[in-house]
């Protein structure tokens, strides 16, 4: 039996269905990145909504693949959402997301909704590489950008946006918000500029009202949501559901704003609208994300496949621990009467979880993108003389020169081509050769050549002693 909104409901068992009709509800969001995270989190919100009599929906957009899509469309856009650890399980069915539509063929539409009235907020998740800047967070005119400038296909979320808000311009000038919900510092800041950037551009005459009609409110979101490949058979679910998402507990959603109407659309008690959200922006970014990375290349190199694999090796788990005690938390300032320390702890038990089979090999994507955004501050602000970071940016030299020499084909990283040729035209200079790169490691010239030191010092040692032993000497000394 298919999930889909004919299915008998007397059939289910723990799964609670939707009490709302989709199709009835106004469209009002209109979402770029329709992803396992966009479904296990914004979307969880947007249907706590609807189950409150909300008048709302969410218009999904997807750029790269259209095959979430294809698999939604066969169950009427409902989905199984299952939020489990040792002590909580839920199972419900969504429906907040009235359709999808797909970048590459449906422009128009998109183009269409983006000025529509009806679509009061746009919010977005499509990772740190979907947003096309360079070293200063400006455009980087990639191929991608300078097709959309030429308004051809329509490759990336900057341009459909852009395109979109002139169309709003014109028709109706109406007033509309703008949100960023990927891991970027600053993030719908970084967004604003890239857009009135691409604007510029194409279609001057509309900046005047972008500035004035157009906001951008800063976000933070938490949850945790690995690549799925369970089955209903696995949680004893009484249907097939192909597209079934498996999160933690644990979720955030912080916002800095006080546009009345955004806080009307997004009336839920458990969304936090703060005054300055840098605070805790920064806390997820360097704790969370931070830790996460470092786990994923230490991990890997450890021959851990997973996340809470590799929490329950004690060598990473007291790694990961000690990296954030030592280097991380001390760079905060406490605010607000947060509970730092506690944050950190919940992390830790929240990568020990053992249903999220969150693969290591998934957060290492990228890592030329995030160890900047996620590492590099750290580095700059800790006054202490701890060896973390620098094993850190040592283990993903060492998983980039694994991968180079045995898997080339499956590096994942937007700079790809840039690492496989600077290993392979020199070999003995490759860390300094890294380090040089502005855009990955903006370093001052002090904290670069310490750095190469201490990357160069470590393999050494790793080739006399093994990586395991490495570790624990860092460890337990």
């Amino acid at each position: 039996m298919q999930l889909t909104k004919n299915i008998n409901k007397k059939l289910l068992k723990e799964q609670i269905y939707p009490t709302y009709d989709i199709e009835k509800k106004l469209n009002c969001i209109l979402h770029f990145g329709v992803g396992n995270f966009h479904r296990a989190h914004q979307a969880l919100y947007i249907h706590e909504l609807l189950e409150n009599n909300k008048n709302i929906s969410i218009v999904g957009v997807n750029l790269r693949s259209n095959e979430t899509n294809l698999k939604l469309i066969k169950q009427d856009y409902l989905y199984t959402l299952v939020r489990i650890s040792k002590d909580f399980k839920e199972i419900k069915i969504l429906n907040p997301i009235k359709k999808i539509l797909f970048g590459k063929k449906d422009k128009i539409e998109i183009r269409n909704l983006i000025a529509s009235k009806d679509i009061k907020l746009i919010t977005i998740t499509v990772t740190e590489k979907g947003y096309h800047f360079d070293k200063d967070k400006k455009l980087n005119y990639s191929k991608d950008i300078i097709n959309d400038l030429e308004n051809k296909n329509l490759n990336t979320v900057i341009g459909h946006i852009s395109f979109g808000l002139i169309q709003r311009f014109k028709l109706n000038k109406e007033k509309i918000i703008i949100m960023s919900c990927d891991n970027l510092s600053e993030n719908s800041n970084i967004l604003k500029n890239l857009i009135y950037e691409f604007l510029t551009k194409i279609y001057p005459q509309c900046l005047k009202w972008f500035l004035s009609n157009v906001e951008f409110p800063l976000s933070m979101v938490d949850g945790i949501v690995p690549n799925n490949n369970k089955n209903s058979k696995f949680f004893n679910i009484p249907y097939e559901d192909n597209s079934i998402v498996v999160t933690e507990p644990y979720r955030d959603w912080y916002i800095q704003s006080d546009n009345v109407v955004l806080k009307k659309i997004l009336n839920n008690k458990n969304i936090i609208f703060v005054n300055n959200i840098n605070f805790y922006e920064n806390i997820k970014l360097k704790i969370l994300n931070g830790a996460h990375s470092s786990l994923a290349y230490i991990g890997i190199l450890l021959g851990h496949t997973h996340v809470h694999e590799a929490m329950a090796d004690k060598i990473c788990f007291n790694f990961i621990s000690q990296f954030l005690d030592l280097e991380v938390l001390p760079t905060f300032e406490n605010k607000d009467n947060f509970d730092i320390k506690n944050y950190k702890n919940n992390v830790l038990s929240r990568f020990k979880n053992p249903y999220i089979e969150d693969k290591l090999i998934r957060i290492a994507m990228d890592g030329s993108l995030k160890i900047p955004i996620r590492l590099l501050d750290t580095y700059k602000k800790n006054k202490n003389k701890t060896p973390y970071i620098d094993a850190i940016i040592t283990s993903w030299i060492l998983f980039l020169q694994h991968m180079i020499v045995n898997n080339k084909s499956n590096l994942s990283d937007s700079n790809k081509e840039f690492i496989i040729n600077t290993y392979e035209n020199d070999k003995e200079n490759f860390v300094l050769n890294l380090l040089n790169q502005k855009n990955l490691f903006n370093l001052n010239e002090y904290q670069k050549i310490n750095l190469e030191k201490n990357i160069i010092n470590n393999i050494n040692q790793i080739k006399k002693i093994t990586f395991t032993n490495f570790l624990s000497n860092l460890v337990f000394k």
